[in-house]
C-alpha cells in the first residue's frame, strides 16, 4: 500500500504531539519532587513569650526574605494556652482587648483570636511562607489544664490529666482523644488545604510495650483525623519508637530534634535511646524528617546569647552542622536518606527573660539571617 505525503505529515505530527504531552508530564513530576526535597523552617516560641500579630509577620518577611519555606508557631505550653478557645473557653467575648492584643479577663494571658491567626497564615501564604500552627497535644497540656479548672470543667480535668506524667494528658483515655479532636478542629478551617498543623507531642511518658501500643494508637487517630480535613500533620519524634515504628501512619511529618531527649540523667538519657527510633531508622522506615538538631538548631533566647562573643561563637558551631548530623555533634552516624528533607531552627524562650517583642525580634535577626542564608549551601 502507497501512503500520500499528507498521511506521513499527519502521523509525524500526532507523534510529536504524543512526545510532547509525555515530555509535559515528566517535567511536572520532576519539578514536583524537587519542590518538597527540602524544607527550611523556622519554629518560634510564641506560648512562653507571646508574640502578636505584626510581630509574627517580622518574622515571616525574614523567612521569606531569605527563602525559607516555613515557620512554625508554637502556640500553646504549660505557660499559656496562646489560642482563641471555644472548648477551654476563651475566645475574644470574655475578653479585653489592648494595643492589638486579647488578654483572657481570668487569667490576665495574651491569646491570639482565630481571625488574627487566619490572618498570618494568608499572610504567610502571600509571602510563599507556609505557616504552621502547632497546638501542643497531649503533653505540654499545664495551659489546657489551667483553663478547664478556672472555668469550672474540673471533672473533665480529672478525666484526662495523667496523674504520674509531667503535665500530660492521658493519652490511653477516650475522653483525652475526643479532648484533644475538639481542640484540634476549630483551627482546621483556617488551614490552607494540603499544608500543616503540629499536634507537639514531645517529653510524654512513653515507658513501656504497653504504653507505646496506647500512643500508636492516639497518634493515628488524631492523625486521620486531620487527614479528613485535607490537612497534614507534623510531631516531634519523641514518641516514634523502634518496637512500633512500623505501626504508625507514614504520612506523618517528623521534626527530629533530640535521640536522647537532652535528658540531665544518664540513665534516662540512656533509655531514651534504647527505645527511641534513630532519624536513619525513621527514614529506612518510610517517615520523612526534618532535621532539628537540638545541638546545633536550638536557640534559648535570654540575655546571654545576645552579645559578640556568643553570635560568632554561634555562627562558627554552624558551620561545622549539615543536614546529615541529626545526633547532637555526631558526624560517625549520618542520615544520608532522601527523606531527611529539610532543617529546622527552634527558637525557645526563657519566660524569665524580660524583653520586648521588637528588641527580641531585633537580636534575633542576626542569628536568622545566619542560619537561613547557611541553609542555601546545601
Amino acid at each position: 500500500m502507497k501512503f500520500t505525503k499528507s498521511f506521513y505529515t499527519i502521523v509525524f505530527s500526532i507523534i510529536t504531539i504524543i512526545f510532547a504531552v509525555i515530555a509535559i508530564i515528566f517535567y511536572r513530576q520532576s519539578t514536583n519532587v524537587k519542590a518538597v526535597k527540602k524544607q527550611v523552617g523556622i519554629s518560634l516560641d510564641c506560648a512562653r513569650s507571646f508574640k502578636d500579630v505584626n510581630t509574627i509577620k517580622k518574622y515571616i518577611n525574614e523567612v521569606h526574605e531569605y527563602k525559607g519555606t516555613y515557620l512554625t508557631l508554637h502556640l500553646t505550653d504549660n505557660e499559656n494556652f496562646a489560642l482563641e478557645s471555644n472548648t477551654l473557653h476563651q475566645n475574644t467575648k470574655n475578653s479585653y482587648y489592648k494595643s492589638g492584643i486579647y488578654y483572657n479577663k481570668k487569667t490576665k494571658l495574651p491569646f491570639l483570636s482565630k481571625e488574627q491567626l487566619k490572618d498570618i497564615i494568608n499572610y504567610g501564604y502571600n509571602q510563599k511562607v507556609e505557616t504552621i500552627p502547632e497546638i501542643d497535644v497531649p503533653g505540654h497540656a499545664q495551659g489546657i489544664f489551667n483553663l478547664l479548672k478556672i472555668n469550672g470543667e474540673n471533672n473533665l480535668y480529672r478525666q484526662v490529666v495523667r496523674s504520674d506524667g509531667y503535665n500530660e494528658m492521658d493519652y490511653s483515655n477516650p475522653k483525652t482523644i475526643a479532648l484533644s479532636k475538639r481542640i484540634i478542629s476549630e483551627y482546621l478551617p483556617l488551614i490552607k488545604p494540603h499544608t500543616h498543623i503540629s499536634i507537639g507531642g514531645d517529653e510524654i511518658t512513653v515507658g513501656n510495650i504497653k504504653q507505646e501500643q496506647q500512643i500508636v494508637k492516639y497518634i493515628n487517630i488524631m492523625d486521620n483525623y486531620i487527614n479528613k480535613h485535607n490537612v497534614k500533620m507534623v510531631m516531634w519524634n519523641d514518641a516514634f519508637h523502634k518496637k512500633v515504628i512500623n505501626k504508625y501512619n507514614k504520612n506523618i511529618l517528623i521534626d527530629y530534634w533530640s535521640y536522647s531527649g537532652q535528658r540531665a540523667n544518664k540513665e534516662q538519657s540512656d533509655q531514651n535511646m534504647a527505645l527511641r527510633a534513630t532519624m536513619p531508622e525513621l527514614n529506612k522506615a518510610g517517615f520523612k524528617t526534618i532535621n532539628c538538631n537540638f545541638y546545633y538548631l536550638y536557640l534559648i533566647a535570654n540575655e546571654k546569647i545576645f552579645n559578640q562573643h556568643n553570635i560568632q561563637f554561634w555562627k562558627n558551631s554552624l558551620k561545622q552542622w549539615n543536614p546529615q548530623i541529626w545526633n547532637n555533634n555526631d558526624t560517625n552516624h549520618l542520615d544520608k536518606n532522601k527523606n531527611n528533607i529539610g532543617m529546622q531552627l527552634s527558637i525557645w524562650n526563657d519566660d524569665s527573660y524580660n524583653i520586648t517583642n521588637l528588641n527580641l525580634y531585633n537580636n534575633l535577626k542576626t542569628y536568622i539571617k545566619s542560619y537561613l542564608s547557611y541553609s542555601k549551601s546545601f
